[in-house]
């Protein structure tokens, strides 16, 4: 892999031990994918995975860093963790105790933004900037409505990239990867709760190929194109998808494809939409709900709004427990506008955590649940239903549709 002077620089250790040592790592990943050079970054997301006993290699590496004073060179965030420190209650032992990894994050000087969303909070990439990101929701969402350019990174390619400021030039970093490969067409105007369905069809059908999609509205909500991305990202491998008239590299549909012909050609009318949403609901209409999780990915402020004008005046079933689930920011503006005193008196719960990874442990993982995410729904055994019904369902105590 060809190194710049300053990469040479940096990998002999003249520009610090800590940039030596992340240079070390990127350049072995770089000649093991055969990337052909390193392009300068502007920020990063890192993972968060501290509680996964087999991150103790991983750890390892970050004790390293620490250890040569190592600090974050771009703007770096941090995905979301299944902890709530004012949700204690709610979570499961193998998630409480103190973090370390994000403790040692913090003297790295990665933002403990705890969120699937950073986008929303903060670190915010612009068009046609690289950057190194994982969390395979956040990685689509940049890449196909804002037009940054990343790969679905590993949490070990984050951390280094984030010190050194370099990444490898590859795959989506690359122009002529980016152009779309199969035509979406859906027939039909899509309702909030389409998006997900949509997604989820979507991923099982490209898997990693890039779609080109048409037939949307040009006003569609940035909160559909995240639920829908999330989606296609969990049952397939997508990591950037083209709108036509809506994202900014399918200002026509030509753009979208390069010039080039797509290589399949896919349709979605409303068949297609209610087998879907019929195979993502393994939990089935008039069973017991005990769990809803929504917010996966993290709810925008828009979203928890939403959730509280529809929980105002109204009381969740006893023994069923509601998670509204987004990022410490929304939460803040939440109680500072009144919906999150809604949502508790509703007995409903305005959370700061994962309710993916909260579901999949006891004594959650042996509840019946029910969510509005296409993510959700994939890794876990759920009912899938509109915000709207996923609410009238915690409040009944039942599955509605």
């Amino acid at each position: 892999m060809y190194l710049n002077r300053e990469e040479e620089k940096m990998l002999k250790g003249e520009m610090g031990p800590d940039v030596e040592l992340a240079m070390e790592v990127i350049v072995k990943m770089g000649d093991a994918l055969k990337a052909e050079r390193l392009i300068p970054t502007t920020s990063s997301h890192i993972g968060n995975s501290g509680f996964l006993r087999r991150m103790e290699s991983y750890l390892g590496m970050v004790r390293r860093f620490l250890e040569v004073g190592a600090r974050v060179k771009v703007p770096t965030s941090e995905n979301t963790y299944p902890y709530d420190p004012l949700r204690e209650e709610l979570i499961p032992e193998v998630f409480r105790g103190p973090n370390l990894l994000a403790e040692w994050y913090r003297k790295l000087g990665v933002t403990p933004t705890w969120t699937c969303t950073p986008y929303n909070y903060g670190n915010i990439p612009r068009f046609g900037q690289h950057i190194s990101w994982e969390e395979s929701s956040a990685v689509i969402y940049v890449n196909s409505v804002l037009g940054a350019k990343t790969n679905r990174e590993t949490i070990t390619l984050d951390l280094t990239t984030a010190i050194a400021g370099r990444t490898l030039y590859r795959d989506l970093h690359i122009d002529k990867n980016r152009q779309g490969e199969v035509l979406f067409t859906v027939n039909k105007k899509p309702a909030n709760d389409d998006y997900p369905a949509m997604g989820y069809f979507m991923g099982k059908t490209v898997g990693t190929k890039i779609p080109v999609i048409q037939g949307l509205p040009r006003n569609v909500p940035s909160s559909d194109l995240k639920n829908m991305g999330a989606a296609a990202a969990s049952t397939g491998a997508v990591a950037l998808y083209h709108v036509v008239d809506v994202t900014p590299e399918a200002m026509s549909l030509g753009r979208a494809f390069g010039g080039e012909r797509p290589v399949d050609r896919i349709q979605m009318d409303s068949d297609e939409f209610e087998m879907t949403k019929e195979e993502m609901s393994a939990v089935s209409e008039g069973e017991k709900v005990e769990v809803v999780g929504l917010g996966c990915p993290h709810y925008s402020l828009e979203e928890v709004a939403s959730a509280a004008r529809m929980l105002e005046g109204k009381k969740i079933k006893e023994g069923v427990q509601l998670w509204i689930c987004t990022h410490e920011a929304a939460r803040t503006l939440a109680k500072e506008l009144g919906y999150h005193d809604i949502i508790e008196a509703s007995g409903a719960r305005l959370i700061t955590g994962c309710p993916l990874n909260l579901c999949i442990v006891p004594p959650y993982s042996e509840m019946s649940a029910m969510s509005d995410s296409g993510k959700f729904c994939y890794y876990r055994r759920s009912a899938f239903g509109s915000q709207e019904q996923c609410i009238k369902s915690a409040i009944a105590g039942r599955v509605m549709k």
